[in-house]
Parts: structure tokens; C-alpha cells; sequence
């Protein structure tokens, strides 16, 4: 996963009202936590952090006052229509941490059983791994353009880098490619069906 380096800034005025003041400034407020060491609040811009959106990594060393930490994005709170980031959690970690986090899978190809009218079903966007913080993916691929009808791919089949393992059971289906539902007309008459007896 790529590290991006994050200017910030101490944020000496906490509460809703001076957070309301920083976003109307183009920043957004956050909160620097773990390692057993004091919590900071700290404040960002928009266009700062954009680029860890852009990036889609959620690693970044957090430049303050001459002095990096490196950090994980640990949660972003956006507004109620998803439009804007409201605050941000890093948590502090080295890059030798073990860390849980949750990695996007990217799907390529078309199942060559879509071409029998089979079905794709992917069961998940994203995976739970417990990662090295040096070898966190930034995504997963899986190429789907062999998988037949009745074929599947689970979480144990997946290519995994060094030092990176899933958080949870390897037997978990991620895409299945199934048969198609057979649409059958339940007041459809049945040609074949028999004639009723004739009458005396």
C-alpha cells in the first residue's frame, strides 16, 4: 500500500463549534490515537487529504511540526449525504505493526459462463485482512474470466502477499457463478397433459 505524506496541524479549540469553523475553512478535523501514547486532535485540509482519497491508500505519515508519525486511517465520518468528509481517526502504528484492515477486491474479466446464461455473484467488496503494515495490499484482483457455471473462488484460493493473512475463515465463497433461474409460467398449460376420460 503506498504512503502518502499528510501535513497537519495541532488543533487547540475542540468542540462542534469551532469543528463547524474548520470545515467552512476547508479543513477537516481529526484525531491521532494508539501506541499508549496521549490522543492529539489535529486538523487537515480538504485538498490535503483529497490525494489519500485519490490514492486510495489508507497509510499516511502525518507531517507535524518537522516530525512524522505514521498512521492508519482508521475511520472517516462523512456528512449525511456523503458528500463531505467530517472527521477523520488515524491510528498511530510502525511499519513492523500487525494491523487489522479491511482491503477493496477488484473483479476483472466476464465469466466465460455468463456466455451459458449463467450468473455472476460476487459476495464481497472488500476483505478483512490482518497485514504487516509494510505489506497491506491496496486492493485485491481477481480475475473471474475462467470461472464456468458451478465454478467458485474462496477467500483460502486467493494469492496472498508475504505477511499478509485474512482476519477471518478461508472457505468463505468471494463470487460464484450459478445457474440461470428457469422462468416457468405457473398458468401455463401443459401440452402433453392428459385428456380427461372420455364419458359414457
Amino acid at each position: 500500500m503506498k504512503i502518502i505524506d499528510l501535513p497537519v496541524e495541532p488543533r487547540d479549540k475542540l468542540g462542534s463549534a469551532n469543528s463547524r469553523r474548520l470545515r467552512l475553512a476547508g479543513h477537516i478535523p481529526c484525531i491521532l490515537y494508539g501506541g499508549k501514547k496521549e490522543v492529539v486532535p489535529l486538523a487537515t485540509t480538504v485538498d490535503a487529504f483529497g490525494l489519500v482519497l485519490k490514492e486510495r491508500t489508507a497509510l499516511v505519515r502525518l507531517q507535524l511540526d518537522e516530525k512524522a508519525q505514521t498512521a492508519l486511517v482508521r475511520d472517516l465520518r462523512w456528512d449525511t449525504f456523503g458528500d463531505y468528509i467530517q472527521h477523520v481517526d488515524f491510528v498511530r502504528v510502525e511499519m513492523t505493526d500487525e494491523v487489522r484492515v479491511n482491503t477493496p477486491i477488484r473483479y476483472l474479466g466476464t465469466p466465460k459462463g455468463a456466455a451459458l446464461g449463467g450468473k455472476t455473484q460476487q459476495a464481497k467488496s472488500d476483505l478483512e485482512l490482518l497485514a504487516r503494515v509494510d505489506s497491506i495490499p491496496t486492493e485485491i484482483t481477481i480475475d473471474i474470466s475462467d470461472m464456468d457455471i458451478g465454478d467458485s473462488i474462496h477467500v483460502s484460493d486467493l494469492p496472498l502477499p508475504e505477511n499478509c493473512k485474512p482476519a477471518r475463515a478461508t472457505n468463505e465463497v468471494l463470487v460464484q457463478v450459478v445457474e440461470p433461474k428457469l422462468n416457468i409460467d405457473p398458468t401455463e398449460k401443459d401440452d402433453e397433459a392428459e385428456e380427461p376420460p372420455p364419458t359414457e
